[in-house]
């Protein structure tokens, strides 16, 4: 760094931590001082005036929050930047941040680089532009006045999109990984048979382990993701400027196929025959797919595709609304993603002992022998020329775990590509299902 060091204060109970960053910040050139909570960062303020403060946010005594709205209230301090240093486990952390007069936050965990990166931003030319003037903002029932400048809040939410497209590399490299190793693990079960048992066994304990490691993933990556979609759109309303709208428009549209891609493996990790048992009810079949064409009206509408229900209200299936909703939404999601503009979608019924024989049929791209044969399996996608984002290929694979825990069953069938396609899903008429 060229002229005067730049003058960092560190506020941080944990000695181990402080230190820590201490240790970072000093060795990339910045003048460092640390105060363990928030009064005696006050008191080295009186004594010196930092070019920035970086602060954690749970302290004994006065926490983050109240030391950032403190020093943003005084004439003498509000030009300071303040940086939260923050789990971020819930959308209010940020909403409270921002309505102390946060400048930025850096995450918990934090890499050195991304950490010197977000300190170093703050002192680039430009960065501190003043704002028209507070936004209220509604959350969970609190109010707040949001006092952190527009440029700062723009910071933000790019900090916390980084993070979670960071996790989201993670998630990727590690399922990538886990099915490098499931493919091996196959072919050692066919070369060993006289140790099934014992490869069996190593096999379950390797899936539970998948399992644990994508759910920590997933709620890992859910937790800057909360956030994120809450705010995006109060900024957006808020925003003149029409080429940051637009930038606007792209971090939603990200952060929605993120969070996407997170619900559908987490779902996907978390059905198992012990979590099976939620609210099992006699439900409508009908009505459980009207609710759900209402929500997709918008692009029923818009791609001109007729719907067809003539499954009468009274027919009802012994199943939780939850996994019905599941069930019938990625099916429905599916006939409209692939279906042909102006298409056409069909839904019958048809009685076969113990259960109803629902059919969704679509005038969609259809599907090959082959494709027909994998189109239930994890991450396959029908049609990947498409270049789809927002489709995961982990839906149908959910809709078939769903379906045979409830005590039925999906089938396909396609006269081939551009030719339609015509899911029938089985569901069981009583609670005796198990007898």
């Amino acid at each position: 760094m060229t002229g005067m060091k730049k003058h960092l204060l560190i506020v941080e109970d944990s000695k181990t931590q402080a230190d820590m960053l201490r240790y970072l910040l000093s060795d990339a050139g910045y003048d460092v001082s640390v105060a363990e909570n928030g009064e005696k960062a006050l008191d080295l303020i009186r004594m010196r005036i930092p070019d920035l403060i970086l602060t954690d946010i749970v302290m004994p005594g006065m926490d983050g929050y109240e030391l950032c709205s403190t020093i943003k209230t005084d004439p003498g301090y509000a030009h300071i930047p303040v940086i939260l240093v923050t789990q971020l486990y819930d959308p209010e952390d940020v909403i409270r941040g921002l309505a102390c007069g946060a400048n930025n936050f850096i995450i918990k965990p934090y890499n050195q680089a991304g950490l010197l990166s977000r300190v170093a931003s703050v002192f680039k030319p430009g960065n501190n532009i003043a704002s028209s003037g507070e936004i209220a903002l509604e959350y969970n029932g609190n109010k707040f006045q949001v006092k952190s400048e527009k440029n700062d809040i723009l910071n933000i939410l790019l900090s916390i999109y980084d993070t979670a497209v960071s996790r989201n590399m993670e998630l990727e490299q590690a399922t990538e990984r886990l099915n490098i190793l499931t493919g091996s693990l196959e072919e050692l079960v066919e070369d060993r048979t006289s140790a099934l048992q014992r490869t069996t066994r190593t096999v379950e304990q390797l899936l539970m382990q998948k399992n644990d490691l994508i759910t920590k993933i997933g709620h890992d990556l859910k937790t800057p993701l909360t956030p994120l979609l809450a705010l995006l759109p109060h900024v957006h309303k808020h925003e003149q400027d029409v080429e940051l709208k637009e930038i606007l428009d792209v971090l939603v549209n990200d952060a929605k196929i993120l969070k996407g891609l997170v619900d559908q493996t987490l779902k996907l990790s978390l059905l198992n025959q012990e979590s099976f048992s939620m609210a099992e009810q006699d439900l409508s079949i009908t009505r459980v797919i009207d609710e759900i064409i209402s929500g997709y009206s918008f692009s029923i509408r818009q791609y001109n595709i007729t719907v067809h229900n003539h499954i009468p209200s009274e027919y009802t299936a012994y199943i939780s609304p939850f996994h019905a909703t599941t069930i019938f939404e990625n099916l429905i999601s599916n006939a409209i993603k692939y279906n042909i503009r102006g298409g056409t979608i069909t839904f019958t019924l048809v009685d076969e002992d113990n259960f109803w024989a629902v059919t969704i049929k679509d005038t969609g791209i259809g599907l090959n022998h082959e494709e027909s044969e994998q189109v239930f399996d994890e991450f396959f996608k029908a049609d990947p020329s498409r270049h789809d984002h927002s489709s995961h290929g982990l839906g149908l694979a959910i809709v078939h775990r769903v379906v045979t825990m409830c005590g039925g069953s999906i089938s396909v069938y396609s006269k081939g590509r551009g030719l339609g396609a015509s899911f029938q899903v089985k569901l069981p008429k009583t609670q005796n299902r198990y007898n």
